[in-house]
């Protein structure tokens, strides 16, 4: 049986990127919070921080994270039950997401729930291949992902397909593609990426066009609302979502460079497999949302 208070003390450590500021946190020492580490190493025989600036976790480390956010979930549903749903303090509920879906349908999907429960939201963005790592490692109580396969000890939710469309303004494909769209005028026509992480305008590329990663020019512009903005300035063409880029090709601002040649990408909600109330219920909002605006199989 692990002792919470240790772990509380573990979890504000890597909160908070170190000792002196968890010890603030805690209203303790910082030797106080040395000594709770240093005990809960003891008992699991191995170490649970790399001492790093900030300070992170070990691979054990993460795990004991994972188990300790669980419980504190778990307490404050509770808590919350016992206050007649009332509680003096809200909930915060971590939850990983990519730049795409916080720029179109997240925010207004999850926004009535948290105004009734009056809990507190608290994002991490990332690529979607890559959220699920936030999730496994204790980060995150759920979050929005391309891996359809649950993690050990993690439920996976089917949301809906995102689909994109290659795009340019009417004056970058009058300059670049005025030939037509083809892998030489592919490589010389400058693209916007959102970032390194990012291999969906490479999957596209080959897969159309037979070409590989490197092949192309590119911007690199790691925020959704930059990147869009960035092809409407006529910097490059990209893969732009269909809830972003229908309106703008209704608007004649945008044009679609490639019609019939887009880019499917499925979504899942994975979360914890707790029987907690909070996943249950974002679940069941974001289902909602997504019925109404992404592509249903």
């Amino acid at each position: 049986m692990f002792d919470y208070v240790q772990l509380k003390a573990l979890a504000a450590v890597i909160n908070c990127g170190g000792f002196e500021r968890a010890a603030q946190q805690l209203n303790i020492t910082q030797s106080a919070v040395s000594q709770r580490i240093r005990q809960l190493e003891l008992k699991t025989g191995q170490p649970l921080l790399i001492r790093t600036n900030p300070v992170t976790a070990t691979a054990l480390g993460k795990k004991l994270l994972r188990h300790f956010a669980q419980v504190e979930m778990l307490e404050q549903e509770l808590q919350t039950e016992l206050a007649d749903d009332t509680p003096q303090t809200p909930s915060k509920i971590k939850i990983a997401v990519n730049a795409d879906t916080l720029a179109t349908w997240f925010l207004p999907a999850l926004a009535p729930l948290f105004q009734r429960k009056n809990w507190l939201l608290e994002l991490i963005v990332d690529d979607e291949s890559y959220t699920h790592h936030l999730l496994q490692n204790g980060e995150a109580v759920g979050c929005v992902t391309t891996t359809a396969t649950p993690m050990t000890g993690c439920s996976s939710e089917p949301l809906g397909q995102m689909e994109y469309l290659c795009v340019a303004t009417p004056q970058f494909q009058h300059r670049y593609f005025h030939n037509g769209v083809t892998p030489t005028s592919l490589a010389l026509a400058p693209a916007v990426i959102f970032s390194t992480k990012d291999k969906l305008h490479d999957k596209f590329l080959q897969r159309y066009f037979a070409m590989a990663g490197g092949d192309y020019w590119q911007h690199t512009i790691p925020s959704s609302e930059s990147f869009l903005e960035s092809i409407l300035q006529h910097m490059g063409y990209g893969l732009v979502a269909h809830l972003q880029a229908v309106p703008l090709l209704e608007q004649g601002r945008l044009v679609e460079l490639t019609p019939g040649m887009r880019k499917q990408v499925p979504l899942y909600w994975q979360h914890w497999n707790i029987r907690a109330k909070q996943t249950t219920l974002i679940y069941r909002a974001l289902m909602t949302r997504c019925r109404q605006l992404l592509l249903q199989p």
